[in-house]
């Protein structure tokens, strides 16, 4: 694996709580599939939301769209840090530099209205 770098980012959840801070590392297997796990912060109580292995929605402020689960899904849900592994709209390295080089895909009303 490849280290690409690190991205740090604002959005909310799921249910609409604002994460205070999502940062993630991520890396480029030898196939090209970027990897990235990382730390969410959020309200203490909001860490409920990942409980059981659940598949959390984090949108950032700029539209992309994450997957999060929990890093170790026995890992007791205290404070307001939580280890995540992050799927789904990943950012991409691109002459030299990671990050979203295209907008994020839009979806739902806004998507329709803007067609």
């Amino acid at each position: 694996m490849k280290y690409l770098g690190r991205i740090n980012r604002r959005g909310t959840l799921s249910d609409g709580l604002v994460a205070s801070a999502l940062e993630i590392e991520c890396y480029e297997q030898k196939s090209g599939l970027v990897t990235a796990s990382g730390e969410i912060e959020v309200a203490g109580s909001a860490l409920a939301l990942f409980r059981g292995g659940a598949k959390v929605a984090f949108v950032t402020e700029d539209g992309h769209e994450l997957s999060l689960v929990l890093a170790d899904s026995k890992t007791a849900l205290v404070g307001a840090v939580a280890q995540v592994v992050a799927t789904g709209d990943l950012p991409a390295m691109k002459n030299g530099s990671l990050g979203w080089f295209q907008p994020a895909a839009q979806k739902g009303p806004r998507a329709a209205s803007a067609a």
